[in-house]
Parts: C-alpha cells; sequence; structure tokens
C-alpha cells in the first residue's frame, strides 16, 4: 500500500481509538455510583486507584488523539509526537498489570497494546517515506507471498473468527427479547458463555479481536482468484467491519 494510504489509516485509527478512550475516561465519574451499586466487592482505595486510571488515561487519550491529527497534517514533529504517543499508551496499559494479580479479562487487556504496537511498526516502516514520497509503495511486515492452497486456508479461518462474533450478537438479542431489564438480560446472556466471558467487556473485546483477525486474514486473501473465494472474502470483510464498529461502540 501507499505511504499516503498508511498515513491516512493509521492516522484516523489514531483519532478514532483516542476519541473512543476520551469518551470511556470521561464517562467512568458518572458511573462511579453504579459501579458501587453493581459491585459491591471494590472498595473505596479500588475505586481512587481506578479514578487516578481516568484521568492519567483522558491524558494519554487526548495525546493519542492529536498525534493522528498531526499525522495526518504531516507536521516536522507528527512523527516523533506519534512515537512518544503510542509508546505512552502500551506502557499506560503494560506496567499496572505488573501490580495486579491476573484474572479471565487479563489477556483481553492486552489487544489495545498489541494494536498499538501495529501500528508503532507501521509507523517506524514508512518513515523514510513520510515527508518525500507519498506515491512509495510499502509493506509494513516486509514481502509475503503465500500459495492459493494457504490463502483458501486463511479465507476459511476468516469466516470462521468472523462466525463467533456474529452468533455472540444473536445471543445478545435472544437474550435482550427475553427480559425486561439489563441486569436480566445480562444473566441470561451469561449463562450462554463460558466463566471467562463473564467480566464487563470481555466479551466486547473478544467480539472486537476476532473481527480484526478476520478483517486481516480476508484482506490478505483477496488476491485468491475465482468468484467465490473473493466473494467470500469481500462479504466477510463487510461483515468484520460492521461488527467491528459495533463492538467499538459497545466499549463506549
Amino acid at each position: 500500500m501507499k505511504t499516503s494510504r498508511w498515513i491516512k489509516l493509521i492516522g484516523i485509527l489514531c483519532i478514532v481509538f483516542g476519541s473512543l478512550g476520551i469518551i470511556y475516561n470521561i464517562s467512568f465519574f458518572f458511573t462511579t455510583q453504579w459501579i458501587n451499586d453493581t459491585w459491591p466487592e471494590v472498595t473505596p482505595e479500588r475505586l481512587k486507584w481506578l479514578e487516578l486510571q481516568a484521568y492519567f488515561g483522558f491524558f494519554v487519550n487526548t495525546i493519542y488523539l492529536i498525534a493522528g491529527v498531526f499525522f495526518l497534517r504531516k507536521k516536522p514533529f507528527s512523527l516523533n509526537l506519534m512515537y512518544g504517543a503510542l509508546t505512552i499508551s502500551i506502557l499506560y496499559v503494560v506496567i499496572p498489570l505488573f501490580f495486579i494479580e491476573p484474572n479471565n479479562s487479563f489477556l483481553f487487556v492486552l489487544i489495545g497494546p498489541i494494536i498499538d504496537l501495529v501500528l508503532l511498526i507501521g509507523v517506524y516502516r514508512i518513515r523514510n517515506y513520510y515527508y518525500e514520497s507519498p506515491s512509495e509503495v510499502v509493506k509494513l511486515f516486509g514481502e509475503i507471498t503465500l500459495a492459493p492452497a494457504k490463502l483458501k486456508l486463511m479465507t476459511l479461518l476468516g469466516v470462521l473468527f468472523i462466525s463467533i462474533p456474529i452468533l455472540m450478537q444473536c445471543l445478545w438479542i435472544y437474550a435482550f427479547n427475553l427480559a425486561d431489564n439489563q441486569f436480566d438480560r445480562v444473566a441470561i446472556l451469561y449463562s450462554y458463555l463460558p466463566e471467562f466471558l463473564h467480566g464487563q467487556y470481555v466479551a466486547s473485546y473478544l467480539a472486537l479481536t476476532f473481527c480484526l483477525l478476520a478483517i486481516i486474514l480476508s484482506r490478505i486473501s483477496m488476491k485468491l482468484p475465482g468468484v467465490l473465494w473473493k466473494s467470500l472474502n469481500v462479504i466477510t470483510l463487510i461483515i468484520s467491519s460492521i461488527l467491528l464498529l459495533l463492538s467499538l461502540f459497545q466499549l463506549m
């Protein structure tokens, strides 16, 4: 993909993720009473720690969003600002993990840092062409050549990955229609899910992960010849993108 397209993609993703992060951080301060009522096991000390994280998260996500804006505008300091924003965002999530006990949602917390790491690799790979050659073709992970059989396997894996978020959305619609209040709806949904998916936002993070994997696999497999395989990848890509946006909306 050309440098100019990578710049737009990375910049827009940073703006979107930064905006969602800011909205989440702000919304936290309006839900502290709800947290106390819903999870009485949360101690005042734990709640203060969460508030401190929200304040610092607001700062981190603001820098994240600003970096995305300036990255699109190609200012002289844009590259260094993007390096700093992505690094701070990774450390903001990773460092606290060394001071808490692992739980069922531990792995899902790492999704954000992994995405930031991929974006950081992308920024590093296009650094030499960022200001000078917008038409330069840059492959972020080098030249990738796969046999048709492997591309077909990746297509089927993409379909498998996207079937999981589809199933979860269907379960939520079913649970939504069975109850009249949110508490009962969530309880019904949890009755169909394994225990490690019962945490807040864990199911959304899982759906987000599988959507991203499906998008990546279907995008790579678009090189396959044949109407059937191309159509299958296009459908997977479209559905994955829609469910990805839906999962992001549910995290707000």
